[in-house]
């Protein structure tokens, strides 16, 4: 939804529906409509409406056109001055409007309406849910439901890195910040006649002193967020602590009690007179009220815990002293009657909402579902040891939500899916709402999945099928369908068994998003989510209409259920799947059944076809939409690579596909080669040397084909200056590649065919994975052109180009192990398949002992793998119980290498060293417990773990720091910090069992995508490439308004258009809308993605960037230093791009005159880069010539000479005397050799002047690519004008120097969606 309050955020759960108003306005100004017709203009033209309410409130709201009255009626619910009111109807003219009109087809309504707010009659679902908000909303902004997402789940703590010590009281406060603070920034409506204003709020606030004003400017800034700073120390993991901000999110206790009365259920001649509920409220001033709930509203009764008397308060006791009219007692909503009742009450719910006003956003906004929250891996340990509060409410809020039967909760969800897929499509509003529709169904229903799902591992929910075995079972709660991830009916015997049926369900969810993302007219898919808790897999599905009232097979009408026994190949589903194989690149292919019959099938034979009771065509078990990776199947499945055959074991199942990145990919190479070859011989074959240069020419154009759908897009793509010519150029160009998903497969061979064109494809498309793409991803990451962070990242760099994650063993075969610069990735290649080896090793004990000893088998675990240093022998301290169980109670740290070792080998066809604990998981156990938490979905309690023997200072230092003590240690203190330091001294392992505070189901789910917002987003971001800065920022926004009512704000895609434009902002210097934007990216991506995910880390340092920009430089070594700590925990200090945050932190320190602590990171950065890409580098001689200018301006010209003496050397031997940088670094070595012999004659003011100078050196912005992907240009990035400082230096005048423009992102998902 678009429509917006104007005059002030809302108050609380602005954003539960998804709103992206304030974008909307920014997209499209009134006064900038791009086109001249003056219909389009006024229908562009926004509603600015006022809704005028009857307790005097007027709330102005903005919407389009396309908004629905329901949208407006949202935002009045959630706005401060009108967060009362949850059940009423807005009238226009004393008309009543329908919730679901749009406000483009309401005749009467004008652009600058008024309307009216009038109180409508409740009904029981209306007073529950009243009462029910009323609670959410007294309870603050809360983290998502620790039942499916996890404890501390979407916690952000953004908030206390900007502001370490309290929030500020006002917005007004904020802007009068100094230096330290970031000053607010305009919202994101704001006109582009604003622009001058925004540029000079936007002027550095060092700027503004005077000269002579450094001394204090450096006594200000001693105590920036790097005094403390030490390249050696341990990483802190209480960087991920969100003990501060969870606290920072209490709000003022309003009430002691709001529950059910005892008095319910309301008794039946009491419903005659309008009767709904009866509650009880206990207030702050300790007074109990019985209340009622009737039709027109809630008053106080005169009931007591004894007695019932459903009489008003002020009638019964109407003569008694004290007591008011009995309208006083009554009122519409209950929260204004609370406010008359107790002033406590009244003063604490204005304070609560001031409080959400204060902060961002995004920041205490609900999310629409919790499986979209992120699941933090440690979490606070006392606080959710202890149980919330007592309330006597919080187990009625379940029926206060559903109801007392929990009808409420009863939804046909397959044919709400299919309605949703059913509506009209043809204009832009219409699809932003499918598409919202999609997304708010798929994220309820994972919802509820996970919680079927985690039931029915927990055993909560009785099957269907008791008498069958375990793995058989099946289960129907709420309208879904639930299975076991096992091969319980023999189904993949010959694939593999259960290892296949496994890998098949994920598979499954991959070809349903296949299809969504096709979206293809007339075909139905089911909704599906795969839960994977604590060691077992669950299959989630809606059900498909009359499957349980059929028990005959003839309703699959296309594909088999037997195997291949029978076969339905029905006309009408085969042409119905036409759109989809053409999208897919699928033939159709001959298929043989058991009695010799032959039919023809676009898709697998497993792929099976069916029509429901509701007369739609369904598409079901999608596992095969994807051909086989013969190469792996022949080579790693059959034994046929006679090299490893005898060292590795067979791969654990012959469900091997492709990915459908790799297909793509496949086929656009294919036709590239092919478009170029034609062209290449029809120039040859050509008589006219004109025409041979035009075809040639046309066959040149086409080397940059990047993707190509059809001919005619082939053509496109080929067009040279002269469009006729290229056309020519392919004219009788013609291309075929078409692939079968059934070729190889075990049904393939039964049949006997032999190997055709479609099955040569596939051959093809698996050789293309094998020998050219692997390889490359090799080469890429051994020369950090690609560089990931974690093992997530790596996972989708990998699955952006095609490749699977079994290939890891190939990749980590491909990096050098004695090759320094790849020391890093190699690491994380393998770290990554030991976190997956033991995430199914995890998987098998959790399935063959006890629940209750799930914490203690995690323990041992961990601590036999990243423990051993502390403790040999972790088996020794199990619980008796825990010993009992041979599984544990044998299991040492040798076993568990043995066994991972052996998982390695076997699926991912890669053997480990002997001693790969000690060779690369010792100094590293972090970042290996981290990967194993998040795969396993495992939550820890927040401590420092330590992995040996602990130094006691240090310990003591620690706890010290954790208790967060100002001033001198009292008596009391000294003796808690003496009980800590002792508690850490004594632990005997690494983790302890106690140290498991829970597991989260962790899931995949079949997601409907925005088309419509990716499309903007990406011709957006083309036209910034091209150098259309005004279109693209425009297109940008267009794609952030459609994302926002797409996903709403806590969505990672969000945060991925707000990070892009916050790019487009800063390089149009435009800092401050810059900042805001980025905030916004940082608060999103901390939700939604994790504390500690590379995404966030890239949204911080880029945020800092942008907060030195616009003169809030201490701000920004604060947001680099959180940064910093979080690079720590994830990855090592040897990672390539902790270069450059190493290089922009001394850059912001120089600007602070710190140049002694600026001159140790540019020292560190050089050291990194050495270390990584040896002395003969280009960014090394960089490093070196930005480590020289940190040296002159500290005053130490000797080693500022050394230093771009090496730099000049590399710069004039590479690239030659006349490069521009050699000549650079040739003035630079003159002129600091210069000065270093004349040290003692240099003025102190000419010494000022080149400090002044060497503080605008550049900023290399940090982006999810590494910096050593433009060598080309490195040489002048982070650079200074060396005829600028000479001039200063010999006293000419400086002109004014700006910040460069950092290269443009492609977004955290890189070039490929």
């Amino acid at each position: 939804m678009s429509a917006v309050h104007e005059s002030a955020k809302p108050a609380a759960a602005a954003a539960q529906a998804p709103a992206a108003a304030t974008a909307a306005d920014a997209v499209q100004p009134a006064e900038e409509a791009p086109t001249d017709d003056a219909a389009a203009v006024q229908e562009d033209l926004p509603y600015r409406l006022t809704v005028r309410a009857p307790n005097g409130a007027s709330v102005p709201v903005l919407a389009t056109a396309q908004e629905t009255i329901q949208d407006i009626k949202y935002v009045i619910s959630e706005t401060s001055a009108t967060i009362e009111y949850s059940c009423f109807y807005l009238a226009c003219g004393g008309e009543r409007l329908a919730d679901s009109a749009e406000l483009g087809e309401i005749a009467e309504l004008q652009r600058d309406s008024q309307l009216d707010l009038v109180e409508d009659q409740y009904t029981e679902r209306d007073a529950r849910l009243h009462v029910s908000r009323l609670r959410s909303i007294l309870a603050g902004p809360v983290t998502a439901n620790p039942d499916v997402a996890g404890l501390d789940a979407g916690a952000p703590i953004f908030s206390t890195i900007k502001y370490p010590d309290e929030m500020p009281r006002s917005d007004a406060d904020d802007t009068s910040k100094s230096t330290d603070a970031s000053s607010d920034a305009p919202k994101l409506g704001s006109k582009k006649g604003d622009k001058k204003r925004r540029a000079q709020n936007a002027q550095p606030v060092e700027g503004k002193a005077p000269a002579d004003s450094e001394a204090e400017r450096r006594k200000a800034t001693a105590s920036h967020a790097f005094v403390d700073f030490s390249f050696a120390a341990e990483p802190r993991l209480d960087v991920l602590s969100t003990s501060k901000a969870i606290e920072r999110l209490a709000l003022p206790r309003c009430l002691r009690q709001l529950v059910l009365s005892g008095w319910n259920p309301v008794p039946r001649h009491r419903q005659l007179k309008g009767d709904l509920l009866y509650l009880l409220v206990t207030t702050i001033e300790s007074q109990s009220y019985h209340i009622t709930c009737t039709r027109s509203g809630f008053y106080a009764n005169s009931s007591t815990l004894t007695r019932f008397s459903p009489e008003p308060y002020g009638e019964a006791f109407a003569n008694q002293p004290g007591v008011r009219s009995p309208d006083f007692y009554a009122a519409h909503s209950l929260v204004s009657l609370l406010k008359r009742l107790s002033p406590r009450f009244a003063q604490g719910f204005d304070e609560l909402q001031s409080a959400v006003l204060q902060r961002e956003p995004v920041e205490t906004l609900p999310f629409v579902a919790s499986e979209q929250a992120a699941t933090p891996w440690l979490v606070r340990a006392s606080e959710n040891q202890v149980p919330e509060p007592y309330d006597a409410g919080r187990p009625q809020d379940v029926y206060l939500r559903l109801g007392a039967q929990a009808a409420d909760s009863l939804r046909d969800w397959n044919e709400e899916l299919q309605s949703i897929r059913e509506m009209p499509r043809g204009n832009l509003s219409e699809r932003v709402l499918r598409d919202r529709q999609f997304h708010k169904w798929h994220s309820e229903f994972a919802e509820a999945a996970v919680q079927g799902a985690m039931a029915v591992v927990d055993r909560e929910m009785p099957p269907l099928n008791p008498a069958d075995p375990a793995e058989q079972h099946m289960f129907l709660r709420d309208n879904i369908f639930y299975s076991k991830g096992f091969d319980g009916r023999e189904t993949f015997t010959e694939l593999g068994g259960d290892a296949a049926a496994h890998a098949a369900t994920g598979k499954d969810i991959t070809g349903v998003r296949l299809l969504n993302q096709l979206d293809v007219e007339g075909l139905s898919t089911l909704g599906s989510v795969v839960v994977d808790y604590r060691g077992v897999r669950v299959v989630a599905q809606s059900v498909v209409p009359g499957i349980f009232r059929r028990q005959d097979t003839t309703q699959i009408v296309y594909g088999s259920i037997d195997s291949g026994t029978t076969i339905g190949d029905d006309p009408e589903f085969h042409k119905a799947l036409e759109p989809v194989a053409k999208a897919l690149h699928f033939g159709a292919h001959t298929v043989t059944d058991e009695e010799g019959a032959e039919h023809s099938l676009y898709t697998s034979i497993d792929v099976k076809g069916l029509t429901g009771t509701d007369g739609r065509r369904y598409l079901l078990d999608l596992y095969r939409m994807t051909p086989v990776d013969v190469e792996f199947l022949e080579k790693e499945c059959d034994g046929k690579d006679a090299d490893k055959g005898a060292s590795l074991p067979e791969y654990p199942h012959r469900l091997v596909l492709l990915r459908p990145e790799l297909i793509d990919i496949f086929w656009e190479n294919s036709i590239r080669k092919a478009v170029q070859e034609y062209a290449l011989e029809k120039a040859k074959d050509s008589k006219d040397s004109e025409g041979d240069g035009t075809a040639a020419e046309g066959g040149a154009a086409t080397k940059d084909v990047a993707a190509t759908k059809d001919v005619a897009a082939a053509k496109d793509v080929a067009a040279t200056k002269d469009v006729s010519e290229a056309e020519d150029a392919l004219a009788g160009f013609e291309f075929n590649l078409e692939l079968s998903p059934d070729a190889f497969a075990p049904i393939q061979s039964r049949g006997g065919a032999a190997e055709g064109p479609l099955e040569a494809a596939v051959r093809q498309a698996s050789k293309l994975l094998r020998e050219v793409s692997v390889p490359a991803l090799a080469r890429d990451l051994a020369a950090y052109t690609t560089s990931p962070l974690s093992g997530e990242a790596l996972t989708t760099a990998m699955h952006q180009r095609g490749i699977n994650m079994r290939y890891l063993g190939m990749l980590a075969a491909l990096l050098p192990a004695d090759v320094e610069s790849a020391r890093n990735v190699r690491r994380l290649v393998v770290f990554e398949m030991v976190a997956r080896a033991t995430k199914h090793i995890l998987r098998g004990l959790f399935r063959r002992v006890s629940p209750e000893l799930h914490p203690e088998a995690f323990a041992l675990v961990v601590n036999a793998l990243v423990g051993t240093r502390l403790c040999a022998s972790p088996a020794a301290h199990l619980s008796a119980q825990a010993k009992a169980a041979p599984e544990l109670a044998q299991l040492t740290p040798e076993s568990l290498a043995c066994e991972i070792r052996a998982q390695v080998a076997q699926r991912f066809r890669f053997e480990l060293a002997e001693d790969f604990v000690e060779a690369l998981v010792n100094g590293n156990e972090r970042i290996l417990l981290r990967e194993v938490c998040l795969k396993a979905g495992t939550q820890l309690a927040l401590q420092q773990y330590h992995f040996a023997k602990p130094d006691e200072a240090a310990v003591h230092a620690e706890v010290v720091a954790a208790m967060d003590v100002a001033g001198k240690l009292t008596k009391a203190a000294k003796r808690s910090v003496r009980e800590r330091v002792d508690a850490v001294l004594a632990r005997p392992l690494a983790v302890l069992a106690a140290d498991v505070m829970n597991f989260v189901a962790l899931t995949k789910v079949s997601a409907h995508s925005a088309s419509l917002a990716d499309e903007a987003f990406e011709a957006g971001r083309l036209s910034l490439e091209q150098g259309q800065r005004e279109l693209g920022l425009e297109l940008l926004l267009e794609s952030l308004a459609l994302h926002e009512q797409t996903f709403g704000f806590l969505h990672p895609e969000t945060a991925r258009c707000y990070a892009v434009v916050s790019l487009a902002n800063y390089e149009a210097a435009e800092y401050a809308q810059a900042a805001d934007f980025m905030t916004k990216a940082v608060i999103i991506s901390e939700r939604t993605v994790g504390l500690d995910n590379p995404l966030t880390i890239h949204n911080y340092l880029n945020l800092a960037l942008y907060e030195h920009a616009r003169g809030n430089t201490l701000l920004a070594l604060r947001l680099m230093r959180h940064a910093m700590d979080l690079w720590n925990v994830v990855n090592s200090p040897d990672h390539p791009d902790l270069a450059t945050a190493h290089n922009n932190i001394g850059v912001m320190l120089q600007s602070l005159g710190r140049y002694e602590d600026a001159l140790q990171f540019f020292q560190s950065c050089l050291e990194i880069r050495v270390g990584l890409l040896g002395a003969e580098h280009v960014l090394v001689a960089n490093a070196q010539h930005s480590l020289a200018k940190a040296h002159a301006v500290a005053g130490d010209f000797k080693s500022a000479v050394q230093a771009e003496r090496d730099a000049h050397k590399f710069f004039s031997g590479r690239f030659g005397n006349d490069d521009p940088r050699s000549k650079e670094t040739a003035e630079w070595l003159a002129e600091l050799t210069f000065n270093a012999v004349r040290t003692a004659k240099l003025s102190k003011a000419a010494h000022d002047k080149i400090r002044s100078l060497a503080a605008t050196a550049d900023l290399a912005h940090v982006d999810r690519k590494d910096v050593a992907t433009t060598a080309s240009d490195a040489g002048t990035r982070g650079t200074l004008p060396i005829d600028e400082l000479l001039k200063f230096i010999t006293g000419s005048s400086r002109s004014g120097l700006k910040p460069k423009g950092a290269r443009r992102a492609k977004g955290p998902k890189g070039a490929r969606r």
